[in-house]
């Protein structure tokens, strides 16, 4: 089950304010205080949906154009290279 933007808006309003009480800073609030703050928790969550909807779109489309791509378009200048270790032994007496 999904909560909706209001409810989840609501959620945090109250652990917000439990929090503020918990810790003593405030003994009473107002309902401007109180309505001011879901309002502004509920705009955050809005805006955090649009900006995933917009990232979501970016990497679709990053993906897509991934997809289609091979390997020498990326770095045109790959070449591959073989190294070879040696060691030499040397005695001692």
């Amino acid at each position: 089950m999904r909560l909706t933007d209001e409810e989840v808006a609501a959620k945090i309003v109250r652990i917000y304010f439990e929090e503020i009480a918990r810790i003593g800073v405030k003994r009473r609030l107002t309902l401007d205080e109180v309505i001011n703050t879901h309002y502004y928790a509920l705009s955050r969550l809005r805006c955090a949906e649009k900006e995933k909807s917009a990232l979501l779109r970016r990497v679709l489309e990053v993906e897509k154009r991934l997809e289609t791509e091979n390997p020498h378009e990326l770095v045109p200048n790959l070449v591959r290279t073989k190294t070879v270790t040696t060691v030499e032994e040397t005695k001692t007496e």
